[in-house]
């Protein structure tokens, strides 16, 4: 994870804001040890008499010839997740063929979210490396959940005593808060998510050092005391994307409210904010003569 960071002079009476614009999961897939898996090209092979048989494209599970008159070029990446984890699926990438398939080294593991969520099933180790060690989603937080490295770099940020995370969902930044603080307090106003997010800090062995409650942040902020308050707020879904820059007229709640809530809590406040966030309506959530410090996080080249 790379980082850029602006510190400026200006709004509340924050000591310290820290402000995180969101990495959307979406892009080339990783290539480090973590790679889903490898590939080459084998060069075609000569007919007896001239021309070329078509492309094999070699990969850990063996060469899979390509028909070149039947199918276009696709990208088949073999093991879906660490490579010392046996077994993985086999994710396809590309265009179909004039047969409607594309050459594969076996079937590929069906997406069972739904419609619409096929990139957010292929990266879901981007998500959750323990994905299939038993971690549970519901439809929404397949697109809300913050990508584990980002979430990562969050925590060292605000590696305290007591974190609050006001808007924990499925748990994706409490679990790893809970890496870098001693107590964490995860909030969210879904049953539900209480639920995923429960079950999730377990698969992570943090589930002592978080203490999960159902409820509205606005309403039991005033009860809650930290050393710092982590916000990452609905955002409207993945529309948020089709704005060229993202209110945060758009949150919900409404940001002044939440912002005064969390103030009751701590002084040093997080948000973390989609990726094309007015810069300047982050300034002004805080007073003249304090300081705000606006963060882009990179994963594999992307804001």
């Amino acid at each position: 994870v790379s980082t850029q960071s602006t510190g400026v002079q200006c709004a509340g009476d924050l000591r310290a804001a820290i402000l995180s614009l969101k990495f959307h999961c979406c892009g080339t897939l990783p290539s480090s040890a973590t790679d889903r898996g490898k590939r080459r090209r084998v060069p075609r092979k000569k007919k007896e008499g001239g021309g070329e048989e078509g492309s094999v494209m070699e990969t850990e599970q063996g060469a899979v010839p390509q028909e070149k008159e039947k199918e276009e070029e696709a990208v088949v990446v073999v093991s879906a997740g660490e490579e010392d984890r046996p077994n993985k699926d086999v994710i396809v990438v590309g265009k179909k063929g004039k047969n409607g398939t594309v050459p594969t080294c076996e079937s590929p593991v069906k997406n069972p979210i739904g419609p619409g969520y096929n990139k957010y099933w292929s990266q879901r180790y981007r998500l959750f490396s323990l994905f299939d060690e038993g971690i549970k989603l519901d439809q929404e937080s397949w697109h809300s959940v913050t990508p584990e490295r980002i979430a990562e770099h969050i925590s060292y940020r605000l590696g305290c005593d007591v974190a609050v995370d006001g808007f924990c969902g499925a748990g994706g930044n409490a679990i790893q808060l809970a890496m870098t603080c001693h107590r964490v307090i995860a909030v969210d106003i879904d049953p539900v998510k209480i639920e995923l997010a429960r079950n999730n800090a377990t698969v992570y062995g943090v589930e002592d050092r978080i203490e999960f409650i159902v409820g509205d942040f606005l309403k039991i902020a005033p009860s809650l005391r930290a050393d710092v308050v982590f916000l990452s707020p609905p955002w409207g879904g993945p529309e948020y994307l089709r704005e060229d820059v993202y209110s945060l007229s758009n949150l919900t709640p409404d940001c002044d409210k939440m912002m005064a809530a969390a103030r009751q809590v701590s002084e040093n406040i997080a948000l973390f904010l989609p990726r094309n966030v007015s810069v300047d309506e982050v300034i002004e959530l805080v007073e003249p003569g304090k300081k705000v410090e606006v963060e882009q996080n990179f994963l594999n080249r992307r804001v």
